[in-house]
C-alpha cells in the first residue's frame, strides 16, 4: 500500500521489510542509518524498544509511550505513533460518529492496548475497563491512567476470569481486543462465543487476509465486529504524511491492500 501512494504521488520511493529479531533492534539502528534509510515502521515486538531509542519524540509517542513511525530528520531518530490515530479512523469509518465510545472494555493492556487506553483517557468515554492475563500490567495501567481521567468518567480493572469478564462484557458497549489470541489459526478465542450478545461490538486489533476468528464468532452471534485491516491502512497513511509532508492518497493505498488481502476494505 506504501508503494502504491508514492507511486500515485510520481515519488520514487521504496518500502520494503528488514526482519530484526526480538531484543536486537539497538544493534541494528546503526546498519539502517548507514543504509541511508529516511524512515520506517516498527511493529511487533519493537515498539517500546523504539521509543527508548527515540531521540525526538512526537506527542503521539509521548502519548502511547511507543513508536511505530520513524523518521530520521538532520541525523536523528524522530518517533511518532499512529496506533490510536489509525484505530480512531477506522473506528469512524466502520461505526460513523462512535468515537468517543460508549462503555469499553479493552482486553490486552499490551502494546496496542495501552496506546488505545492512554488516547480514551484523554479524548474520553463513557466508562473504561481494562483487562490483562497478568493483571500486574493492568494495574500498573489504571494507576498511569487514573490522574489523566481525574474522575471524569469510569476507570477500573477487572480478574481475566470467566466469571468477572462475563459480568464485565454484560455493562459493556465497546470491546476492544489487543491480545494476539487469533493470530494463529488454532488460537482459541478470547472470550467465550456465548457471551458476545448484540448490542456489543468488537473491535479486533488483529488482521488476517480472512477475518479473524473473534470477529466471524462475533457476527455469527449478531455482533457488529471488525478486525484491525482497516485500522492498518490508516495507521499506513498516517506515517505516509509524516514521511511525505502530503496528505495521503489513502484510495490508492485502499486498492493496493484489497488486491493483496482479497478484501473491500
Amino acid at each position: 500500500m506504501h508503494e502504491a501512494g508514492w507511486a500515485k504521488l510520481g515519488t520514487p520511493a521504496q518500502y520494503f521489510r528488514i526482519e530484526i529479531p526480538r531484543g536486537q533492534l539497538e544493534d541494528a539502528i546503526p546498519s539502517l542509518l548507514q543504509a541511508g534509510l529516511n524512515g520506517w515502521n516498527c511493529t511487533l515486538p519493537h515498539k517500546i524498544e523504539m521509543f527508548r531509542l527515540a531521540q525526538v519524540h512526537d506527542p503521539t509517542a509521548l502519548q502511547a509511550k511507543s513508536v511505530n513511525t520513524v523518521q530520521i530528520v538532520d541525523g536523528k531518530i524522530h518517533g511518532w505513533s499512529t496506533d490510536a490515530g489509525g484505530w480512531s479512523r477506522a473506528m469512524n469509518e466502520a461505526w460513523p460518529r462512535s468515537v468517543p465510545p460508549g462503555r469499553t472494555l479493552i482486553l490486552g493492556c499490551g502494546g496496542v492496548g495501552q496506546s488505545i487506553a492512554r488516547h480514551l483517557a484523554q479524548t474520553g468515554c463513557q466508562s473504561l475497563t481494562l483487562v490483562n492475563r497478568d493483571p500486574k500490567k493492568a494495574q500498573t495501567l489504571l494507576r498511569e491512567l487514573t490522574p489523566m481521567v481525574a474522575g471524569q468518567f469510569s476507570l477500573r480493572q477487572v480478574e481475566w476470569s470467566p466469571s468477572s469478564l462475563q459480568k464485565a462484557l454484560q455493562e459493556t458497549d465497546l470491546l476492544i481486543h489487543g491480545t494476539t489470541l487469533g493470530m494463529k489459526s488454532d488460537d482459541s478465542l478470547p472470550i467465550s462465543k456465548e457471551w458476545m450478545t448484540p448490542p456489543l461490538r468488537i473491535y479486533d486489533t488483529l488482521y488476517r487476509k480472512d477475518f479473524t476468528p473473534l470477529v466471524q464468532a462475533a457476527r455469527e452471534r449478531g455482533c457488529l465486529a471488525e478486525d484491525g485491516l482497516a485500522m492498518l491502512l490508516h495507521q499506513g497513511a498516517l506515517s505516509f504524511e509524516i514521511w511525505s509532508k502530503k496528505p495521503a492518497p489513502i484510495e490508492s493505498m485502499r486498492t493496493a491492500l484489497n488486491l493483496v488481502t482479497g478484501r473491500n476494505l
